[in-house]
């Protein structure tokens, strides 16, 4: 009975200690293995979702196609950059107009060109992207007559641009080229769509700011607006508001407009130009040289 119980305990022992080296083994296997499929397996990918619409088109992003592995966007559109050389002293000069439009190009852009013309008055347009090729052709005009071209994103839709990095950049590379293309001259600014903080990118506004200056692009804001996309905005109302706007800043004016063809405001701006003239104001155009204006956050 002594000998079976011996036998008993050394088997006993022989098993456990069989097990202490087994399960060890055979789970540190098993997390190899998965390892081994994971590293084979893309960390993400570009989903189904992650396109921009711009009406009937579905624009993917250009260099991240799907099932390939996320790239940091850092990365991302190697060729999507400027030539920053530093700001000028110019932006601190007083009396200084820059006239901004944004939204264009529109069916009133060849208009609002013959105005600007009459008055030998240069202005900065912060474009969308289209697909007409009349509306192209008002691009390469107002580059041509001097004017400035700058980004403003290709589909102008606030969740699908500030849904990520990804998307922002996607978005502004088409927009990128879209002037790039017409225009024979690659855009060193642009204007965020709201703003660079707004209600889309309140959470993330650093991080996609810091990116675009990474890329040597200078960003504008605005401080003056000429509240001409209200609602039966009157002619009086749109140059009141600049004009005062104008009137109070301690230095050069950046100030907001649309390009949408509005009647009122092409009335509205020969009242301003003329008006501010003849106060000894100047007008400009934007370029990367120009130290962009203070921008009031929301809170």
């Amino acid at each position: 009975m002594k000998e079976k119980s011996i036998g008993f305990y050394k088997r006993l022992i022989l098993s456990v200690t069989a097990a202490l080296i087994l399960v060890p083994t055979t789970f540190s296997l098993f997390l190899f293995h998965q390892n081994q499929k994971l590293k084979e397996k893309p960390d993400n990918t570009v989903l189904a979702d992650d396109v921009v619409t711009v009406g009937a088109t579905q624009l993917e992003p250009a260099a991240i196609s799907k099932a390939q592995p996320m790239l940091g966007y850092q990365l991302l559109y190697p060729d999507f950059k400027a030539d920053f050389h530093g700001f000028s002293d110019m932006m601190t000069a007083s009396k200084q107009v820059f006239l901004t439009f944004d939204d264009g190009p529109s069916m009133g852009t060849a208009s609002l060109l013959d105005l600007l013309k009459s008055k030998d008055v240069k202005a900065t347009f912060f474009v969308t992207g289209k697909s007409n090729r009349w509306l192209c052709d008002q691009l390469k005009r107002a580059v041509s007559e001097g004017h400035e071209v700058g980004m403003h994103s290709y589909s102008h839709r606030y969740k699908a641009i500030y849904a990520s990095m990804y998307m922002l950049l996607d978005d502004f590379y088409h927009d990128f080229l879209y002037i790039k293309n017409e225009t024979g001259q690659a855009p060193a600014i642009l204007r965020f769509p709201g703003g660079s903080i707004n209600i889309f990118n309140a959470a993330s506004y650093q991080t996609m700011i810091s990116e675009m200056l990474r890329r040597g692009f200078v960003y504008y804001d605005w401080n003056v607006s000429a509240g001409d996309t209200v609602a039966k905005a009157a002619a009086q109302d749109i140059s009141a508001n600049v004009i005062n706007g104008v009137r109070l800043c301690w230095g050069p004016a950046v100030v907001l407009l649309h390009d949408n063809g509005s009647p009122a405001l092409e009335a509205a701006l020969t009242v301003v130009i003329d008006t501010l003239s003849k106060e000894g104001y100047v007008f400009r155009k934007l370029d990367s040289s120009i130290k962009p204006p203070a921008f009031v956050y929301p809170d």
